[in-house]
């Protein structure tokens, strides 16, 4: 069973702009004496990852989409919908929901540091060691709050001091958002330097879930690969990820697990094997109330109907895109294929095939999804695929397959599954990428990144070679650079990062559109359930939009490209 933290949070005082934060007035200077209550004001900091502006919701999923793998369900602009399709305004609740926690976590970041430099020198000899620590997650931590900040928003105010946060509204700018990554790599260069690795740590009594030296590399080289790409486009930094990842990689503090499988056993339960889990939102409330659990599993997982599980039933918004599991890459021999998606449902009768027709005779035969993509399927079986236009699921967080009963939680709407916000899987992709991008052409270091990942996924030894699963040794700079691309979208399918992907490729929109056509070839009815292409610009979707509402406050702030006049 999942561990129960009580924690001391910092809050948000309501105010007419978001970039203006308050504490609560009871954690102020004479309350952090050591580093046991210094733990409880950052785990404030922490729980700011846990809101649905963040991870629990529109950064990990509802965002996401469209692309070329996920869509929200429907073919209605009906509330959340609207996000998922690109059809939003300005004004979009959603965008100032994450703006919104997104400048919390910056604020109590800040504030939690002020606290730390005043208090630290106070703090017993035994604690001075872990209170470095401390602040060391803390940088690590603003580092990511604004890593997502400056690649949804683009140009962001970059508020260094809780004292920037009560500017007048007319004061506000926008930083030029190499400002920003520049302000995003010291802070976790400095992480890098004080925090212990996750297997070795012997500072904090319980490292779960919380940021280590491996998680600051890792997000280091996350940040260089997205500020090597669009719109940025420095080049230089492909050089300086290779450097973070080599460093990490060569280390031997982490590794694949053996079975991708695990992976979903382990979120589904909160097991915390930092080998792998470099950065990763847990969700925990007991039995009966929501206060800190998910909608992992729930908003993205397999439909279940009402009372048919153990949770309830799940909504699934989340609706996987038929086009990219038929066109998955040797998915015979892939396991990560099965493992990604579901063709079936939880109704009342239990777990059913989504499809079932009348096949050679046989009224309400199976048809899973393999059978309805064979292309030689005849024209009159062509209907099985009607269904599967707007019914495939996500199969990595099934909480009937990967949750154990005393991790259950009876709600209809949320669910104790954590969230892999980075995985040593997704390092290795970006060091095999970005070596192929520095040296024009891919290296053996590059191919055996990527093939250790095609191994684990085709279910065999990680450090064997194998012709079944590596990759062809004479590919050269562009062809390996799409093998990355699509080894990225099979290894990493619906875990949040698909969209960003493509916008740093530059690819984003382009994506968005073909995803259309390609729906349109495989069955006449499916692009109508596509309707995040009819909105979906070049030019504009690549960022999201700074809210109305902060735009309208501070008066020297720009909207984003494509955005002007549309609220």
């Amino acid at each position: 069973m999942k561990k129960y933290i009580c924690i001391i949070a910092l809050a948000l005082i309501a105010a007419s702009c978001s970039l203006k934060e308050k504490s609560y007035s009871q954690v102020d200077d004479s309350y952090i004496t050591d580093a046991s209550l210094a733990e409880n004001v950052l785990l404030g900091v922490y729980r700011n990852m846990n809101t649905d502006g963040v991870y629990r919701l529109n950064l990990t999923m509802l965002f996401d989409a469209p692309n070329d793998q996920i869509r929200g369900e429907g073919n209605s602009l009906v509330s959340q919908r609207a996000e998922a399709a690109n059809a939003f305004s300005t004004t979009s609740s959603y965008v100032q929901d994450t703006w919104a926690a997104l400048y919390k976590g910056v604020y109590n970041s800040n504030y939690f540091l002020e606290l730390m430099e005043k208090k630290l020198p106070e703090f017993p000899d035994d604690d001075k060691a872990l209170g470095g620590v401390y602040i060391a997650e803390a940088r690590a931590l603003r580092a990511l709050y604004y890593f997502e900040l400056v690649r949804w928003f683009g140009h962001v105010p970059l508020l260094k001091t809780t004292a920037e946060s009560y500017l007048p509204y007319d004061k506000f700018v926008q930083a030029d958002p190499v400002e920003v990554y520049q302000f995003i790599e010291a802070d976790l260069k400095y992480a890098i330097e004080n925090l212990p690795w996750a297997d070795t740590d012997n500072i904090r009594k319980d490292n779960s879930f919380r940021f280590s030296k491996g998680a600051a590399m890792g997000l280091l080289t996350k940040v260089y690969c997205t500020w090597a790409g669009y719109p940025l486009q420095d080049r230089s930094k492909w050089a300086e990820a290779v450097g973070v990842a080599s460093e990490l990689v060569h280390s031997g503090h982490h590794a694949l697990l053996s079975d991708f499988d695990q992976l979903w056993y382990n979120s589904g339960n909160n097991v915390w094997d930092c080998r792998e889990s470099l950065i990763e939102q847990t969700y925990y409330s007991p039995l009966g109330t929501t206060a800190s659990c998910g909608r992992v599993g729930n908003f993205n997982g397999v439909a279940a109907v009402q009372g048919t599980i153990r949770g309830n039933y799940h909504f699934s918004f989340m609706r996987v895109m038929p086009t990219f599991i038929a066109g998955w890459k040797d998915y015979d021999n892939d396991k990560r294929w099965a493992i990604s998606f579901a063709d079936y449902e939880y109704r009342k009768e239990g777990r059913v095939q989504i499809v079932n027709m009348n096949v050679g005779g046989v009224p309400n035969t199976p048809v899973s999804f393999k059978m309805a993509m064979e292309e030689d399927t005849p024209y009159w079986q062509i209907g099985w695929r009607a269904t599967y236009n707007y019914r495939l699921f996500c199969r990595k967080w099934d909480t009937e397959v990967y949750v154990k009963d005393d991790n259950q939680i009876s709600d209809q709407n949320y669910t104790n599954v954590n969230w892999y916000v980075l995985r040593y899987a997704d390092v290795l992709l970006l060091y095999a990428e970005a070596l192929n991008e520095m040296s024009g052409g891919p290296t053996a270091e590059a191919f055996e990144a990527v093939n250790q990942v095609r191994r684990r996924g085709y279910g065999l030894d990680i450090q064997t070679p194998s012709a079944a699963s590596d990759l062809p040794s004479e590919l050269g700079y562009e062809e390996f650079r799409k093998a990355i691309q699509d080894e990225r979208a099979y290894e990493l399918a619906f875990e949040g990062h698909r969209r960003q992907d493509l916008v740093r490729w530059g690819i984003y929109v382009k994506t968005v559109q073909q995803a259309y056509v390609d729906m349109g070839v495989w069955h006449y009815m499916a692009p109508q359930y596509y309707i995040g292409a009819l909105y979906t610009k070049e030019g504009k979707h690549e960022l999201l939009p700074i809210p109305q509402r902060e735009k309208d406050l501070c008066i020297q702030f720009k909207q984003n490209p494509g955005w002007d006049g549309d609220n």
